[in-house]
């Protein structure tokens, strides 16, 4: 099977074009990352703060007329029938994340605190001098 990028599966009848993406969820990913560092050895119970530089977002279809002194711009819209319309994402950007703090059992041994380290930067594409890692009670 081939996959299309509109998210249609070759072949398959009544696919779609277009697919929802699935949307971002800050609070799911802090989740995610605790549930994960918490399975290093000497961690213990995990905390993760994340903050975002930038939030997540989709870049719209635009139709774009251009006259001799203006210039006008509407949003590419497709109908789904039944009065259902949703606009056309070009493509979507995602998050920026700005720092990372994370909290836990084991933060005073260094090693526990390097491996938090690398696993946030892979994780998350942060540099380690925006990562703290702090002993929690």
């Amino acid at each position: 099977m081939l996959l299309i990028p509109g998210g249609q599966v070759d072949g398959e009848p009544g696919g779609t074009s277009y697919q929802k993406q699935e949307e971002f969820d800050l609070e799911a990913m802090e989740t995610k990352l605790e549930r994960a560092l918490s399975q290093i050895q000497g961690a213990g119970e995990v905390t993760v703060v994340l903050t975002l530089k930038e939030s997540a977002h989709q870049v719209l279809a635009r139709d774009t007329q251009h006259s001799d002194r203006e210039e006008s711009s509407t949003t590419v819209i497709l109908s789904r029938g039944s009065g259902v319309e949703e606009p056309v994402p070009l493509h979507r950007i995602y998050p920026t994340y700005q720092g990372a703090l994370v909290v836990c059992a084991g933060g005073a041994d260094a090693r526990v605190r390097l491996q938090i380290m690398e696993a946030v930067r892979a994780l998350t594409g942060l540099s380690t001098e925006k990562i703290s890692v702090c002993k929690g009670k």
